[in-house]
């Protein structure tokens, strides 16, 4: 048995498995928000529940990783690889979330995936995933005769670049508030939210009285804003989520440049197969807005993730290795 975890900005998930002939059969599942909890030994803990035959656990985590230990850029509490294996009793390891989505690619069907540039998939070419939800994750997947091999990084934070006069008002709006502006302070949820903010400044529109009630209601922008522009109810809150569209393919043709991704993008996160209507309407254009080497951008097969349980088996299967004895990061 295997216990595998994916603990992001908004949700810790947990998940048993069973290992039966080379292929992860769930036991069962739970998530909590990740606000509610206090540490991850505890939780970890009182989901196994004393249950026996746990042989390896494996976590995923929003943030850099180093020597086991996880530095959670969104999440509150230390999470530590030997301190949540001694509590389980088992191998235990801790990997940068987009590592874990990465190496759940392969546990997916094609079904689990809608295409948005079929392109000429290279065969040697190296892969890149890149991940807009709470946070903004990227990783770069090094082809290896075996398959691909995620690298962790924190892309996210590099950054972020105007590539007009709007988009620089944008960043000298962000620098004032935050110094440093990243790419995730405008892809990912809380970006798509501060977007809207400047694009209803943009407009000089007033925000409908109906669109704040439901904001204000809501507590978090991002999917009230999505849903206004996808029902294209507000005008503002569409014009929003297309600079977010055009944003997250600019930042992941940045990503696909910088792994010479020939063998595939990937989108994962919670965002993206939420909005796939306007991702097949802007995404690719500025994914491809790179000079010179659009024709390049433009071969590069892109995928959307939508089995949102890539991250945890992904997880399941580090797990495995660790039970194996076998080096997992």
């Amino acid at each position: 048995m295997l216990l595998a975890g994916d603990v992001g900005g908004t949700n810790l998930r947990l998940a048993l498995y069973d290992l039966v002939d080379g292929a992860l059969v769930e036991r069962r599942r739970t998530r909590v928000p990740t606000r509610d909890v206090t540490g991850l030994v505890e939780a970890a803990a009182a989901f196994v529940g004393g249950e026996p035959g746990l042989e390896g656990a494996a976590f995923g985590v929003a943030g850099p990783v180093r020597d086991g230990k996880a530095e959670g850029t969104n999440v509150a509490f230390a999470i530590d690889a030997a301190e949540l294996g001694s509590s389980l009793g088992v191998p235990a390891v801790v990997l940068n979330d987009l590592e874990a989505n990465a190496w759940g690619l392969d546990e997916l069907a094609p079904e689990d995936f809608e295409v948005l540039n079929r392109g000429e998939a290279d065969a040697r070419g190296n892969g890149a995933l890149i991940s807009a939800g709470t946070g903004l994750g990227e990783a770069i997947l090094f082809r290896t005769p075996s398959g691909f091999v995620p690298m962790p990084s924190e892309g996210g934070h590099a950054s972020f670049a105007p590539r007009n006069d709007e988009e620089i008002e944008l960043l000298k709006t962000l620098r004032l508030r935050h110094g440093h502006v990243s790419w995730e302070r405008v892809v990912s949820g809380p970006g798509l939210g501060t977007l809207y903010r400047f694009e209803r400044q943009l407009s000089g529109v007033p925000e409908p009285e109906w669109l704040a009630r439901e904001i204000t209601a809501s507590g978090d922008p991002a999917p009230v804003v999505s849903r206004a522009a996808l029902d294209e109810t507000d005008p503002v809150c569409q014009r929003t989520l297309h600079r977010f569209v055009s944003l997250f393919g600019a930042e992941a043709g940045n990503l696909a440049l910088k792994a010479l991704a020939t063998g595939g993008v990937f989108l994962g996160g919670g965002i993206a197969p939420k909005i796939l209507p306007l991702l097949r309407d802007g995404f690719f254009t500025a994914f491809t807005a790179k000079g010179r080497f659009a024709p390049v951008l433009a071969r590069i097969p892109i995928r959307v993730v939508r089995n949102d349980s890539c991250a945890i088996l992904g997880a399941a299967r580090a797990a495995a290795r660790a039970a194996r004895g076998e080096v997992t990061t």
